[in-house]
């Protein structure tokens, strides 16, 4: 044991060493007027060797994360102070430095725990390799951009194919893997892909642990967690499509990553699957919204962030933990019902503003702004209806095509249905009653108990988000302040789960 601990303590010895020749050297580059994209690419490039410092000394995946991880907050400060000039982008600079530190911590907790730095290694000189020299060449010589993904170009993905390759079948060689140049080229053809998919700096956490993730799901079924990384990899290609059409924030994206993730590990394809429904078919409601003008186009351009992906997340998570934890599948059909609520009530939301009548408070049952929580109308409640009633048969669909031991008949079916609109509907109910709603600076004499008169332009429309240079001159006139849009969500899923368990403990199954 002694000697483990010497043995690990050496390899953090070396590390810093190591890492402080990489900085002290791009800080001289940077001081004899190489640009600052060319020193960051040199860190890029050189930290991809630590993993060989890593693989050398260290036996624990505490040890060999524990540099990485004190990097995240390091690179964390830096990037937010604007310190470590030499690592920044010269435009659009983002935090790549941090993602790249995180990489390589969840590598190494993940390789050195299953006792294969190798499956790591994969990742990280995908990453630090081809990655790096990628965008040196790309940028020196990619004149001719690839067909869909205009802001990269032909050469850098081309280097970023043959360096990976090398890289993985260096690896894979020396660990001894049985068809290594096939399995290097699946790798490298992933990696290249993902990068060219990537914005924000997300290549530096998406590219290593895709391919890692990649390799243990195809070729090491058996590892610990790989449910988990399926998960992740399914969930990770749907979160980078969607940072490319704009329907999510990078935190909104981590967070429906880590969703996504967790929904397949506990619930496989079905719950999966169902969650993807209510992501997916909520967007295309969205989309047909963006064609239309007015207020409508503005709403549905909003992403979302990572508030709104836990609201409607954290509810239907809680009864799929509780099923892993008790093996009792009506925790499954309750998570099933608290994702057709969230359908159903986002359906309503993007559907119902094409009604041709402004829509009815559903308290008072007067007519009311549109736009506004609270507001139901014919058209919006068919969509909650058919939000729900698809999601209750694809739920059951799946479920029996999985092999999932859920209750049986029409019951469960109904139950579904039922609690989708009902999730919806208390949300109306809670958007109404608590939900905060603002009166702007230069409002005139119009209130909120007073009969909506249709218009929908001007100082008199209120508004349930304040502007965000501030809410200077804005009145709240209803509701709660910390009652926004993502509390009542919460709320609601919350409601429908609680009655959803009392109905069905109540029952008796």
């Amino acid at each position: 044991m002694a000697g483990s601990i010497a043995g690990n303590i050496a390899g953090i010895v070396v590390s810093v060493l190591f890492i402080g020749l990489v900085l002290g050297a791009s800080e001289l580059l940077s001081r004899r007027g190489v640009s600052s994209e060319g020193t960051r690419k040199v860190v890029h490039i050189a930290l991809g060797g630590w993993w060989i410092i890593a693989m050398l000394f260290f036996d624990s995946p505490l040890w060999a994360a524990a540099l990485p991880l004190a990097f995240v907050f390091v690179n964390g400060y830096a990037y937010r102070q604007a310190k470590l000039s030499f690592m920044a982008r010269e435009e659009h600079d983002t935090p790549g430095t941090v993602y790249y530190a995180v990489s390589l911590t969840v590598l190494s907790l993940f390789s050195f725990g299953i006792d294969a730095p190798y499956v790591g290694a994969l990742g990280v000189f995908s990453m630090a390799f081809g990655d790096g020299f990628a965008a040196v060449i790309g940028k020196r010589f990619g004149v001719r951009k690839l067909p869909v993904v205009r802001d990269k170009s032909l050469v850098g993905s081309a280097t970023m194919l043959g360096v990976s390759f090398a890289a993985c079948a260096a690896v894979l060689g020396a660990a001894g893997v049985s068809l290594a140049l096939p399995i290097a080229a699946l790798l490298a053809v992933a990696a290249t892909v993902i990068e060219a998919f990537s914005t924000d700096g997300l290549d530096n956490l998406w590219v290593p642990l895709g391919v890692s993730a990649l390799y243990v799901v195809l070729f090491l079924p058996a590892a610990p967690y790989a449910p988990v990384l399926l998960g992740m990899l399914l969930s990770g290609a749907v979160v980078m499509a969607s940072l490319r059409l704009g329907l999510l924030t990078v935190s909104g994206g981590m967070g429906a990553l880590v969703v996504g993730a967790l929904a397949f590990a506990i619930g496989g394809w079905p719950l999966w699957l169902l969650l993807m429904w209510f992501f997916g078919s909520s967007n295309i409601a969205s989309r047909i919204m963006a064609k239309r003008t007015g207020k409508a186009a503005k709403k549905a351009h909003e992403t979302r962030t990572l508030k709104q992906v836990l609201a409607n997340s954290v509810p239907f998570l809680a009864c799929a933990v509780a099923y892993v934890a008790t093996g009792d599948s009506r925790f499954l059909i309750v998570s099933a019902a608290a994702l057709a609520a969230s359908t159903a009530d986002t359906w309503a939301s993007e559907i119902g503003v094409f009604s041709r009548k402004p829509p009815i408070n559903i308290l008072t049952g007067t007519r009311m702004q549109r736009g506004l929580s609270g507001g139901v109308s014919p058209l919006g409640l068919g969509a909650t209806a058919i939000g729900s009633t698809t999601s209750a048969f694809l739920a059951m669909l799946l479920f029996h095509a999985f092999g999932y031991a859920v209750p049986t008949g029409p019951d469960a079916f109904f139950f579904i249905i039922a609690c989708g609109i009902l999730g919806s509907l208390v949300d109306s109910v809670l958007g109404s009653l608590l939900q905060a709603k603002y009166r702007g600076p230069a409002e005139g004499e119009q209130t909120l108990g007073r009969p909506w008169d249709g218009r929908t332009e001007g100082s008199s429309e209120l508004v349930e988000k304040l502007p965000r240079e501030g809410g200077a001159g804005y009145a709240l006139v209803s509701g709660y302040a910390w009652v926004t849009n993502d509390a009542v969500n919460f709320l609601s899923g919350a409601i429908v789960v609680a009655l959803g368990l009392i109905v069905l403990v109540g029952s008796g199954g």
